[in-house]
């Protein structure tokens, strides 16, 4: 068997693959599609290896690189998949190691999503040094709404861009932290704040849908920006509002007569009923928790979402406690995920269920129980009856 780089002509082979393991239900549909494939095969930014056994392509996986933000260095490995005639034969784990093996050079925080129907990548990940980070409940839309368990690794300067010490979380964190850190190895206490306040949600704005004539003024906005960022993701205003439409993100501005004083973004992954949150950019404490408010509001009212999800800074308590108290809730802590100006950032990944907690049918690992036990409880207590 050989390992190797995709080639085009690999295209209906690796899509065959998909149906092979899902049928037509993968929770991406963009991977049955093979001019969408075929863009993937030749972007810079995409590792793509298969197995070839006898002239046949028998498995399939790649790395993003770059997941999140341009300079975070994030690879994100996956879209794993293997003919399930070759089954037992350690094509995943070989594919997987392969592929850490290759952008290890090129990123400083890898992670991978692993399935929970079955242990196998799970296992895979273990071995090859990609540590549990998280439980992901009911987060795509396959058969069923289908749990995942995230898991990472800090590569390279990652761990010396850190900065030890400086994340504050609320309680209802806390246990998710001391755990990630630990399967890190990076031994440090972790700082809760019991007292955090939530922001306002009061305030008295003008709410409108961004335009051309309010990303400029929006532009001249630092905070949540260039300062402090509370929300993290690869999409931000500095794309630019014909970039920001292409991708279909959506903002709701604040305008306070001619003076817009910040806004919220999200977009809608529908085939997953699903709304991220993506960025919040406001000086003001108000306005901020405010937006919130209103953000949420709309998304919930405009798509009937699944559900909504978040990566915050976790050096922010204020922030964790404003979406706790609208019923977001911890999943994952991913010590380092994001840089910001000097050093990275640790990331609390928060989300709100608003579907009866129904997380299908499980076969966890035990580093991966360990995170269900902490996540299961709060998503049980907290979802809306059937």
């Amino acid at each position: 068997m050989n390992i190797r780089p995709v080639h085009e002509e690999d295209i209906e082979a690796i899509i065959n693959l998909f149906r092979l393991n899902y049928g037509d239900d993968y929770a991406m549909p963009e991977f049955y599609d093979p001019l969408w494939v075929k863009r993937g095969v030749y972007s810079d930014h995409i590792l793509w290896l298969v197995i070839e056994d006898e002239g046949q392509v028998v498995a399939s996986g790649a790395c993003i690189l770059n997941a999140g933000d341009y300079n975070d260095q994030i690879g994100e490995i996956g879209r794993l998949v293997v003919d399930p005639a070759t089954g037992g034969k350690g094509l995943g784990r070989a594919l997987l190691t392969a592929l850490v093996d290759a952008s290890d050079e090129r990123v400083e925080f890898t992670f991978a999503e692993a399935r929970t129907v079955h242990p196998k990548t799970q296992k895979i990940c273990d071995r090859i040094g990609l540590m549990p980070l998280g439980f992901m409940p009911m987060y795509y839309q396959m058969t069923w709404r289908e749990s995942l368990v995230l898991s990472g690794q800090l590569f390279g300067n990652g761990r010396l861009l850190r900065q030890p010490g400086a994340a504050r979380v609320i309680p209802v964190v806390a246990p998710l932290a001391r755990l990630s850190l630990r399967n890190l190895e990076l031994d440090e206490a972790v700082e809760v704040v019991t007292d955090a306040q939530a922001y306002p949600t009061d305030a008295t704005f003008t709410a409108a849908p961004l335009t051309a004539a309010a990303m400029v003024r929006l532009l001249r906005i630092e905070h949540g920006r260039l300062m402090e960022p509370e929300i993290f993701s690869a999409m931000h205003v500095d794309l630019g509002f014909s970039q920001l439409r292409s991708k279909k993100a959506e903002y709701l501005v604040a305008n306070e007569g001619e003076q817009t004083l910040g806004a919220i973004g999200w977009y809608f992954d529908e085939h997953n009923s699903s709304v991220r949150l993506t960025e919040l950019i406001a000086g003001d404490e108000a306005v901020r928790g405010t937006l919130l408010r209103l953000g949420i509001e709309a998304v919930e009212q405009k798509y009937n979402p699944d559900l909504i999800k978040c990566d915050l800074n976790a050096e922010k308590p204020r922030l964790q406690q404003t979406l706790s108290r609208m019923g977001f809730l911890p999943y994952a802590y991913i010590p380092g995920m994001v840089f910001h100006r000097t050093h990275r950032v640790d990331v609390v990944k928060m989300m709100k269920l608003r579907v009866p907690w129904n997380p299908g049918p499980l076969d966890l690992t035990e580093p991966s129980m360990e995170y269900y036990n902490l996540v299961a409880p709060l998503f049980a207590g907290a979802a809306k009856p059937g």
